[in-house]
């Protein structure tokens, strides 16, 4: 059965957060796209912000209670998962849940630290956290995309097709809202959090 399990905030907060990512990371050493890079990094930090939010008071499956578990319970599905033996979800598996943690905790650490280095330019230990931070996070995504990679094969399942659709073939279950307000909202609040910061950082809108 064909089921939507991811609504518009999650679905536009990703795509918005991986393109602001892979911008930040282009022009992370190119002086005359500093502008851009700044940009790129307050769109990621405000998409991490209302997804934390969304988070709590979104969908059934945005809710960080619908696929956070223990780390106990995330040996027991490798195992499993090495065993051949895994139960298919129709959202996040555990593993992947505490990846998206990471992902988020990680992308909002660089955008924040950058900022600042940029605010207060001159405070070296800012760079070299925001640096540090920016690098940890490209490395979690490589292992993001590898697990996704490998999730797809092992279930035979488009996994970021469903991502771009919302979409994907799971057993019978009560499909989420769209909710397409609250990505309207989303769009509106990147669009305010960068105008603020570009105001902030006394650089031209």
């Amino acid at each position: 059965m064909n089921v939507r399990i991811w609504d518009l905030p999650v679905r536009i907060g990703h795509w918005a957060l991986a393109a602001s990512v892979a911008i930040a990371w282009l022009t992370a050493e190119q002086e005359a796209w500093r502008r851009v890079h700044i940009v790129a990094g307050g769109v990621a930090g405000a998409v991490v912000l209302f997804r934390l939010l969304w988070g709590v008071v979104g969908s059934r499956s945005a809710r960080f209670g619908a696929f956070l578990r223990s780390p106990t319970a995330a040996i027991a599905e490798a195992r499993a998962h090495l065993a051949g033996h895994a139960e298919p979800r129709a959202t996040h598996t555990v593993i992947g849940g505490w990846a998206v943690i990471g992902l988020l905790a990680l992308a909002l650490g660089s955008a924040t630290t950058g900022v600042l280095a940029y605010r207060f330019d001159g405070y070296e230990a800012l760079t070299e956290i925001h640096e540090t931070l920016a690098e940890g996070l490209l490395a979690l995504i490589a292992v993001h995309l590898a697990g996704v990679l490998i999730m797809s094969l092992l279930e035979r399942r488009n996994l970021p097709r469903s991502m771009l659709t919302g979409r994907i073939d799971a057993a019978p279950t009560a499909e989420v809202r769209a909710h397409p307000l609250a990505a309207l909202t989303l769009l509106a609040w990147c669009a305010a959090a960068v105008w603020l910061l570009l105001r902030w950082l006394n650089l031209p809108g």
